[in-house]
């Protein structure tokens, strides 16, 4: 069973705020793909996000939302972009979209588009969750000290949370479980703050509202947790 590997951990919540653009979330390199399929050469790396921006506005909102969706998502067949254009408009789409490891991406797109066209979509709105995390032995701090698993946060986030909340609701067997494998796709980015192997652990996560708006009027709490990779034991 999990529980046989979970070790206890202290959290803090040290931030919590509604947020309206990731961190980097337009890279260079996506966005020379975009200008590539918006015909336009020769820009530097400084412009390269006003003369996208730019050249989206020449289009009608429709087309520019399909070249957007064709640079996000480069294995998404024309049919599925067209169907998936108009739910840009609604409010949060990505909540909509069932397949949780494209949610990500329609915020990426939507933030972008909302830039060239504020009155036809809507502003996004998510989740920005500062947290420390102080393990209470030797074992705990090893996993805090690695790479980070979003499945080890997870469940430690969702321990402040009741019954109630969306994660516990939809995630509850991978959250007692030993595989959670839409971890990954829930937290959309993970900053670590403090150095590894210093502790506390401080992090910064950017997810969406729905899973995380649970944790606004969090202080502190004790939770158990253990990451997805970790060796599995037999019965005895």
């Amino acid at each position: 069973m999990p529980n046989r590997h979970s070790h206890t951990f202290e959290l803090r919540l040290l931030g919590w705020s509604e947020v309206h653009e990731l961190p980097g979330n337009w890279p260079s390199k996506q966005l020379a793909t975009l200008l590539e399929h918006l015909e336009v050469e020769d820009v530097t790396e400084s412009d390269a996000l006003d003369m996208a921006l730019m050249a989206l506005q020449d289009l009608d909102a429709d087309d520019a939302a399909d070249l957007v969706m064709q640079t996000v998502f480069e294995d998404m067949s024309a049919g599925v972009r067209q169907n998936l254009i108009h739910d840009l408009e609604d409010d949060r789409p990505w909540d909509g979209v069932a397949d949780l490891s494209r949610q990500h991406g329609i915020l990426s797109a939507v933030t972008l588009l909302q830039k060239a066209f504020p009155t036809r979509f809507g502003k996004p709105d998510f989740a920005c969750v500062e947290i420390s995390v102080q393990a209470k032995d030797a074992q705990g701090e090893q996993w805090l000290s690695e790479d980070i698993d979003p499945a080890l946060l997870l469940r430690l986030l969702a321990a402040d949370m009741d019954d109630r909340a969306v994660l516990r609701r939809l995630f509850s067997v991978a959250l007692e479980g030993d595989s959670f494998p839409d971890a990954d796709n829930i937290l959309w980015q993970i900053e670590r703050r403090s150095a590894a192997g210093v502790s506390p652990f401080e992090a910064v996560i950017h997810s969406s509202l729905r899973w995380f708006e649970p944790l606004k009027q969090a202080d502190s709490w004790t939770a158990t947790g253990w990451p997805d990779s970790l060796p599995k034991i037999a019965e005895a």
